[in-house]
């Protein structure tokens, strides 16, 4: 008996901590308006996409066309001053990648490859990769995935 309360103890316990920790965690999501679970705070979130991006250009590599790593910058730039976080540190590169795809790190970072590049027609299908992959970041759903997995690390 003694043993069955001690344990229904450790779960109230348990369970009051995890719900402070949740309400502690709740944040506003800039893209929404709603409230959001980041236990990451803008400042790591940008420090996480640094590191990030660098392994990313060393494993990855970056596409050797200047005009076109500056071109695809411009289009990026212009889409993110219109976001809700106009104030991170935003950078657009083209990765030397033949698949088709786009993909947005932490803090700002927005990637697409020369596979995809080949497919678009047009500056209005690049915008619309590129304000694709700012939603991500604007919404915060990489923080949101990480402090979900840290929180079921916790429990």
């Amino acid at each position: 008996m003694e043993r069955l309360e001690r344990t229904l103890r450790r779960g109230v316990v348990e369970g009051l901590v995890a719900a402070l920790l949740v309400f502690w965690a709740c944040s506003t999501n800039p893209a929404t308006g709603r409230p959001q679970l980041a236990l990451i705070s803008e400042q790591q979130e940008v420090q996480l996409g640094r590191d990030y991006d660098q392994q990313i250009q060393q494993e990855l590599g970056i596409y050797p066309d200047p005009k076109l790593q500056s071109y695809v910058e411009r289009i990026g730039r212009k889409l993110a001053a219109a976001s809700e976080r106009p104030d991170l540190p935003w950078t657009f590169r083209v990765i030397d990648d033949p698949i088709v795809n786009a993909f947005a790190i932490p803090g700002g970072h927005i990637y697409v490859t020369r596979g995809l590049m080949t497919h678009l027609t047009s500056e209005a299908e690049l915008a619309s990769v590129l304000g694709h992959e700012i939603g991500h970041v604007t919404a915060r759903h990489s923080v949101t995935q990480m402090s979900k997995q840290r929180i079921a690390r916790i429990g």
